[in-house]
């Protein structure tokens, strides 16, 4: 199904535009403007907030100095103690140098684990040439802990005592917040009233008249573009009122006027149908009452005439054989014309007395079928029929009527082309499901392009003999039910013309 882009769903789109963007640029800058007012509304706060964190960073600052000093006393403080001067390997003996080491060890284990080195969580010896010789380590209080080392000169010999202290891991890390805090807030307080851009207002200007003027700009050319089509509908109203009734709109689109423009023309072509159906059956109609007078004035001395003839015939008693042969020619030339008059007068009462269209639910299939009772059509007739049974509401009589005559012109059409004459019947509902058409396809020559119009007209046929009535009283009865009857534009498969009567599914229950 084909997506119908409507009117009502353009112009909510184009709102929705014209209203948008504006508020989206609006929304743009005074969300800039919001925030310079309200960085200018904290200049104040921001100045006593600068003033503690500077005194924070100082504060840090003195605080990692304190611990330096401190590390450094406590670094100078254990390299000077007696029992730890003991253990400096320049007095230890070469013998005794694994009994020395185990004892170290020791010694600096017993020394971390004093209540006042709390901080120090590592101690190690090294000889003057770099290398341990003995260590004592304790794990760090947590995560948030990391190790500082400190060397101090150790001994007599060049030994080096190795303190590992713990300090806070994130001190760094807190000391380069504060500094951007301090940055970002001092940039913050240069921004003053008269820092505020004054491009913002142009430009917020410039894009308002903008958008206002391209809204004004879109809306008449689409309200243009609108009324032109509501302007072409009524100027073809006013056409066809005016009696072009050829006057089209053929609106493009998939919108409701599209939709509207449509309907329109697919209402003049059914008009412009229905207006040709009721003047055929106007000039149908005048037919039939000279038809009727016809049949009246013509069969009245039909009798007399002939009698008068037989009776001149039968009452010659003269000896002259050359005469008596004459008046037995004339008379039965006379009595072949009265025979082909009162066929033509049977024709005209025939058109003159048409019943009225009584339609019932008929099936198809078994009025089709029921064709094939006659012999003559029985030998030429062939059927298609459709997969599913076709019901149609029509009058069994007159329908049968149309495609029997349907049948015998195409019987007819083929046997002077010079072929069998055969004729393929076929019927099926159309894709809209409204209405069904029966094709009849013979075998003749087809009907010229110049005559197709004029084919169904009263004394018009292309048959060698025949009155002409026939195609003209069987689109007489499929207009009588609310169908049409024509020639395809097209040859039939078979070769010759295609007859299409087409009937609605649902038809009403009396004549139209």
């Amino acid at each position: 199904m084909r997506f119908r882009f409507s009117l009502r769903l353009r112009f909510i789109l184009l709102l929705v535009v014209i209203v948008t963007v504006p508020l989206g640029v609006a929304a743009y800058f005074i969300g800039d403007i919001g925030k310079v007012a309200t960085n200018l509304a904290s200049v104040e706060a921001q100045m006593s907030r600068i003033s503690v964190l500077e005194k924070s960073m100082r504060t840090y600052h003195q605080m990692i100095d304190t611990t330096k000093r401190l590390h450094g006393e406590v670094a100078a403080r254990l390299a000077r103690r007696p029992d730890m001067t003991a253990l400096d390997p320049s007095r230890a003996g070469v013998a005794a140098v694994d009994a020395f080491n185990i004892d170290v060890s020791g010694e600096l284990q017993r020394v971390i684990g004093e209540p006042q080195q709390s901080g120090l969580v590592g101690l190690a010896i090294l000889r003057p040439d770099g290398t341990e010789l003995a260590e004592a380590r304790r794990p760090l209080a947590g995560p948030q802990w990391r190790e500082k080392v400190v060397e101090e000169p150790f001994g007599e010999g060049g030994a080096m005592l190795r303190l590992t202290f713990q300090v806070s891991a994130t001190v760094n890390d807190d000391l380069e917040q504060i500094k951007r805090a301090i940055d970002s807030t001092r940039m913050i307080m240069s921004i003053n009233e008269s820092d505020l851009p004054g491009g913002y207002t142009k430009a917020f200007l410039v894009l308002m008249a903008f958008f206002t003027l391209a809204a004004g700009a879109i809306g008449l050319w689409y309200s243009t573009r609108i009324t032109n089509r509501i302007d072409a509908l009524v100027k073809t109203a006013r056409r066809v009122s005016e009696g072009h009734h050829d006057a089209r709109v053929e609106l493009r689109g998939r919108d409701e006027l599209a939709e509207l423009g449509g309907a329109f023309d697919t209402m003049l072509d059914d008009l412009a149908e229905t207006r040709s159906q009721v003047e055929y059956l106007q000039r149908m109609g005048v037919w039939q009452d000279v038809a009727r007078k016809l049949a009246h004035e013509i069969k009245n001395p039909l009798t007399p005439i002939q009698l008068a003839v037989q009776q001149c015939v039968a009452s010659y008693k003269g000896g002259d054989a050359r005469f008596e042969k004459q008046l037995a020619a004339t008379g039965e030339i006379v009595e072949e014309e009265i025979a082909a008059l009162r066929r033509l007068v049977d024709t005209f009462r025939t058109l003159g007395a048409l019943p009225k269209v009584e339609a019932a639910p008929l099936a198809l299939d078994g009025l089709i079928e029921d064709l094939k009772l006659d012999p003559m059509m029985a030998a030429h007739l062939q059927l298609k029929p459709p997969a599913k049974p076709v019901t149609v509401r029509a009058d069994k009589l007159l329908l049968k009527r149309v495609l029997a005559n349907l049948v015998e012109n195409g019987i007819h059409a083929g046997q002077e082309a010079g072929t069998a004459g055969n004729v393929v019947i076929g019927w099926a509902e159309d894709p809209g499901g409204e209405s069904v058409s029966i094709t009849v396809d013979d075998q003749g020559k087809g009907v010229e392009e110049s005559k197709r119009e004029k084919i169904f007209e009263p004394y018009v046929t292309t048959k060698q003999t025949g009155t002409g009535l026939g195609l003209a009283i069987a689109r007489k009865i499929a207009i009588e039910h609310g169908g049409e009857l024509r020639i395809a534009p097209d040859r039939a498969p078979t070769g010759g013309a295609r007859f299409v009567v087409s009937l609605p599914l649902r038809a009403a229950d009396t004549s139209l």
